[in-house]
């Protein structure tokens, strides 16, 4: 499983696709891909954390930082 987290981790890394006002980095230590969304002043960050076990065990989807957007406005969307 470790392999197939790897695997996963480092096509990220090497991927040369591009989003508009999208930033993807991958971090293999900790096997967590980052994506950092910005419009106009507000940036949010949303971090994918795969398992010790994957595939067999859950991906972890958490929201990062969130510069610019109201709590009660991130709780809506």
């Amino acid at each position: 499983s470790s392999v197939l987290s790897s695997q996963e981790i480092s096509s990220v890394q090497t991927s040369t696709q591009l989003f508009n006002g999208m930033t993807v980095k991958a971090r293999s230590a900790a096997r967590e891909v980052i994506a950092t969304y910005s419009v106009d002043d507000i940036f949010i960050e949303l971090i994918i954390q795969l398992p010790s076990n994957y595939p067999l065990g859950s991906i972890t989807v958490e929201s990062g930082k969130r510069v610019g957007v109201a709590v009660q406005q991130w709780r809506n969307w």
